[in-house]
């Protein structure tokens, strides 16, 4: 039964990120450096930032943020 009522949150988690879009992009981005740190994207819920980093070079540039944001869509 847990595990069925856990399903929706982490839906309704996950989407939270993927229509945030650029601006979400914009406001993690504390140091306006155009990437993303490990430390910053830790507040987004529903990304996983080692999955998102496609090329590891462990940040997230706004593409690989989008890309991952889209993919939490469905």
């Amino acid at each position: 039964m847990k595990k069925l009522l856990m399903l929706p949150a982490a839906l309704l988690f996950g989407a939270s990120v993927a229509f945030a879009g650029a601006d979400k992009f914009a406001d993690l981005d504390a140091d306006q450096d155009g990437a993303l740190s490990e430390e910053e994207v830790a507040t987004a819920e529903g990304l996983d930032f080692a999955t998102a980093d496609a090329d590891g070079n462990g940040s997230l540039s706004e593409e690989e943020f989008k890309a991952a944001t889209e993919d939490t869509e469905g």
